[in-house]
């Protein structure tokens, strides 16, 4: 099964995070100070025309903003505790989720019971408030820039169409870690 968790970031709500905290203090010390510092972070502020931009039907000051480290992480966090909510479905050696693209395996299990775990699935992910578009029982799966034949047991890399690589040239004046 392959699937996409829709508008993950925006979707991410204070209800959400709090759960995704309280799941990490299972596992790993988050002081106040910390959780504080993380929470002053959610009050983005973006400015448009000289005014503050703010969600549309926002009731607070929460959010976890695209394209930042900070939201990747947060992100990253809830993703770690929805894998803890679907590892009652599928074991958790099975399905692996990077940021808003997840991908499960099942093995030797017929058509019937696999729609009936992508249906439970979708259930946990709704329950949560988060949507998402699953897609299952194909052979050939393409995840992030990965294309995977399951019955060859083989995988190779993959681009999408007109997805041509750009270079920096070696003699650029662009610092050597680029």
């Amino acid at each position: 099964m392959k699937f996409y968790v829709d508008n993950f970031y925006p979707s991410i709500t204070l209800e959400l995070f709090t759960k995704a905290i309280e799941f990490a203090r299972q596992h790993t010390n988050v002081t106040d100070d910390e959780l504080n510092i993380i929470m002053q972070a959610r009050r983005t502020l973006l400015f448009c025309n000289g005014e503050p931009w703010t969600k549309k039907n926002a009731e607070e000051e929460f959010d976890v903003p695209m394209g930042s480290y900070d939201g990747a992480e947060i992100c990253e966090l809830v993703g770690a505790f929805m894998l803890s909510q679907i590892s009652g479905v599928i074991d958790p050696a099975d399905i692996g989720l990077y940021r808003d693209d997840g991908l499960a395996v099942s093995r030797r299990l017929g058509k019937p019971e696999i729609e009936r775990r992508k249906k439970k699935i979708i259930q946990i992910f709704k329950q949560n408030k988060l949507g998402i578009t699953a897609e299952s029982g194909m052979t050939t799966v393409v995840y992030l820039d990965i294309e995977f034949d399951l019955k060859n047991n083989s995988f190779r890399p993959y681009k999408k169409p007109n997805n041509e690589p750009l270079y920096v040239h070696k003699s650029s004046n662009h610092p050597p870690s680029v």
